[in-house]
């Protein structure tokens, strides 16, 4: 478990992003359609032109289907698309005919753990990573503002996150269940409620059960009777559920004792995984769980990879995986490819360098990109952009947010972001200090090279109201402290003198990404 808290703004604005890995089932697997599919995918869109989805490009148009799950395959379209949405995909020779977005849960934040890097929402813990993306805006009283981190978003505010549940144990149906988070946005339009999960503390004789701090009542009478696709609304323990609902939950959330209440419009026994047709070439993002041998699950679908059992060697439950393969007959997913996913290291900002067909340099920092690199424009809302056309939509200057790890020919870009050019110019740097030295005020962090002064604002655990440099530097660890800082270019190529300058909390951590 990694984490990691990013300085993104004046003020120290920290953009926390914790890197998990997660067991279980999949956040993007409900309302399966029986339609066969000869090709396929599973997992997170990660950019436009066409739609890129675990960094496989999928060509959409007029024959393209885009169903919303969380209104009953209601007809949808690709403009309501998002990087960082789960889908299900259904293709043929490349070409998406069916293409299904599904949240993990919407409703009111019930709570904000900056710490910890978490949201609860509907009584349901989100986890928020370095892999996970922010969309939509946030109202304060008259004006508004994009949604860029986790510090944006609020008790009460109204959210929307996709991603992948996990759970503590070998059995997500036994015990309790989180979601880790692909997308969290705040839409314009609010009032609807989800939530899937698995069902426990089920009661026939109050009508009602709980998917982990949230009870779900099923009204059996009434104006407005609860709608269930099981006979006379029955579950038990264990079933995976979907719960909609288009009043308000009552009561309230706490971490013991919640009363946090959820009256059911409708309750839908779902199928944990994605419905893959028999012989269909398929590629499925997730989480590995039950790991024996040459065999796990991901996201609810057995994995045979006896046949490439060195690609096993090493793999360990938790670790998120993309596998690509066919289905057998037994519903079995016979592995011919295992990526295992490289996370975040660290994160700059700063004014591109320069850019070319292969990759491009912040802040004298060389980056390369994948089919998995995500890319965002927050600035001019461009779309395609992509690991294919970036290079013709980024131009020199352009402002941006990188994340990436290093790799032995340079760095590796997980995440691209481009942003407002501001009026002057600005830099920022977090991720583990490599070196320091109090006597110069320095330290370097990513390969930059950070200077602090005596007008540097610090934030560093048990400064209190008189933070020093002497302090600052004394918190610091070398090859195990994660530190933070924003500020202004420096005068020589991978530096920055900063204006503000973070020391994040014991035991967070950059890893190798594995």
């Amino acid at each position: 478990m990694k984490r990691t808290t990013l300085i993104a703004g004046t003020g120290v604005a920290l953009l926390a992003a914790t890197i998990l890995v997660a067991c279980g089932g999949g956040g993007s697997s409900s309302g399966s359609s029986g339609t066969p599919r000869m090709m396929g995918a599973s997992g997170v869109i990660t950019g436009f032109g066409s739609v890129f989805v675990n960094g496989r490009e999928f060509a959409t148009g007029m024959q393209t289907q885009v169903l919303d799950g969380d209104s009953d395959d209601a007809a949808s379209s690709t403009a309501d698309l998002q990087v960082g949405m789960t889908v299900d995909i259904d293709a043929d020779s490349g070409t998406a005919t069916m293409l299904r977005f599904t949240s993990a849960v919407r409703g009111e934040v019930d709570a904000v753990d900056s710490t910890m890097s978490t949201l609860t929402v509907l009584g349901q813990t989100v986890r928020v990573t370095s892999g996970t993306s922010f969309a939509g805006n946030v109202s304060n009283g008259s004006t508004s503002a994009p949604v860029a981190q986790l510090s944006d978003i609020h008790v009460h505010d109204y959210v929307v996150a996709f991603g992948y549940l996990e759970c503590p144990g070998s059995s997500c149906s036994s015990g309790a269940t989180s979601i880790v988070a692909t997308l969290v946005n705040e839409p314009a339009s609010v009032g609807k409620y989800r939530v899937q999960g698995y069902v426990t503390n089920y009661s026939s004789s109050t009508n009602s059960f709980t998917i982990n701090g949230l009870t779900v009542d099923i009204a059996t009478t009434g104006a407005s009777p609860t709608v269930c696709n099981t006979m006379n609304c029955t579950f038990a323990d264990g079933d995976f559920v979907s719960v909609r609902s288009t009043m308000a939950p009552t009561g309230t959330f706490a971490a013991m004792g919640s009363t946090l209440t959820l009256t059911a419009s409708d309750v839908k026994l779902r199928p944990v995984a994605p419905t893959f047709a028999v012989g269909s070439t398929v590629t499925i993002e997730g989480p590995v769980s039950q790991l024996s041998g040459t065999r796990f699950m991901v996201r609810g679908i057995t994995v045979d990879a006896s046949g490439i059992a060195s690609s096993v060697t090493g793999l360990v439950d938790n670790q998120i995986v993309e596998v690509t393969g066919t289905i057998s007959s037994s519903n079995t997913l016979t592995a011919t490819s295992i990526e295992v996913e490289r996370f975040a290291t660290f994160a700059l900002m700063g004014a591109l360098d320069s850019v070319s067909t292969t990759g491009f340099s912040v802040l004298g920092q060389p980056f390369s990109v994948t089919s998995n690199t995500r890319f965002v424009d927050w600035s001019k809302g461009m779309r395609p952009f992509n690991s294919s056309n970036f290079s013709t939509v980024l131009t020199g200057s352009d402002q941006v947010i990188v994340s990436g790890y290093p790799s032995g020919s340079g760095n590796v870009a997980t995440r691209v972001e481009r942003i407002p050019t501001p009026s002057s110019p600005k830099a920022g740097v977090e991720g583990v200090v490599s070196a320091d030295s109090a006597s110069a005020d320095t330290m370097t962090v990513a390969g930059i090279a950070v200077t602090l002064n005596s007008n540097t604002k610090l934030f560093y655990s048990g400064a209190g109201s008189a933070p020093t440099l002497p302090g600052f530097f004394n918190a610091i660890t070398t090859n195990t402290t994660v530190a933070a800082a924003f500020g202004v270019p420096g005068s020589g190529a991978g530096t920055i003198t900063a204006a503000d300058a973070a020391v994040l909390r014991l035991g967070s951590h950059w890893g190798d990404g594995d």
